[in-house]
């Protein structure tokens, strides 16, 4: 197959083209998602390395230092958005947060966006919505299946559709705000390169470049870093709140449960 009967393919055609041409080709989006995962493997393995040879008698410095601070911290965020002991969670959502912090921050660098690829956003809603289910069957079992059937048998058809929300509504928020961004940033971008072009003009081809440069790199900062950060918060807790939801307070991780575990505790 060409070059231009491929470029009028949708995306899931493309990729089947190529698979039945045993081709593989990766998008830069998806080139810069897994840049960014191999940045954060290689963090995760310097402070890893760092805390093992740390003397446990010694305050922990530099890097070993902010990973540690960002881990306190995180187990005191997962135990208020989901109520309950934070477990394992805190890892999920250590790995979610600086990943999800680097993708909308890794358009300053010049690079590819990885949050203005729908896939990317999608496959992160997916993995939030298997967890959610996972924790539900895990704590509730058969019961899981009753809200289908909740308040009457009949609604099971709409509490089906209904079930996906998360997935949509996550993901096309994320994306949205970020190609808003996007948006904004070109058709500035487009009229500072106009209007430079004609306050100087005496400087030919080279006068187009004189006023966007300043104010294009304030809002890709804006954009990259201030609503990188909130976006990423959001979208943390929302997964905090939504697998919280699923975990029954009298279970050992529910409210009731640590208040029992903490009477049996102070008894022993």
């Amino acid at each position: 197959m060409n070059a231009l009967a491929l470029e009028e393919l949708t995306p899931v055609e493309w990729m089947i083209a190529n698979f039945k041409n045993m081709e593989f080709r990766l998008s830069a989006p998806i080139i810069s998602s897994l840049t960014i995962m191999a940045i954060v493997a290689i963090l995760c393995t310097i402070v890893g390395i760092e805390a093992r040879v740390q003397d446990p008698l010694k305050k922990p410095k530099g890097l070993l230092l902010l990973a540690t601070s960002f881990v306190e911290w995180l187990e005191s965020w997962t135990r208020d958005m989901m109520g309950c002991e934070p477990g394992n969670w805190p890892g999920y959502f250590m790995c979610l947060f600086v990943y999800l912090f680097m993708s909308f921050v890794w358009s300053v660098t010049g690079f590819p966006s990885v949050i203005d690829y729908l896939v990317c956003p999608l496959v992160l809603s997916i993995v939030m919505f298997i967890l959610i289910q996972f924790t539900a069957i895990r704590y509730q079992k058969w019961g899981y299946f009753h809200r289908y059937i909740e308040p009457v048998a009949f609604w099971l058809p709409i509490n089906l559709l209904t079930m996906w929300t998360p997935i949509i509504s996550t993901s096309l928020r994320m994306f949205g705000n970020c190609l808003s961004g996007s948006v904004i940033i070109g058709i500035l971008n487009w009229v500072l390169r106009g209007l430079s072009a004609k306050l100087f003009s005496f400087l030919g081809s080279s006068g187009q470049i004189v006023l966007s440069p300043i104010v294009i790199g304030v809002l890709n900062l804006y954009f990259g870093l201030f609503s990188g950060y909130v976006q990423t918060l959001v979208f943390a807790s929302l997964n905090g709140v939504w697998i919280g939801a699923e975990i029954p307070e009298t279970s050992p991780m529910g409210n009731e449960g640590q208040a029992i575990r903490s009477q049996r505790d102070k008894a022993i």
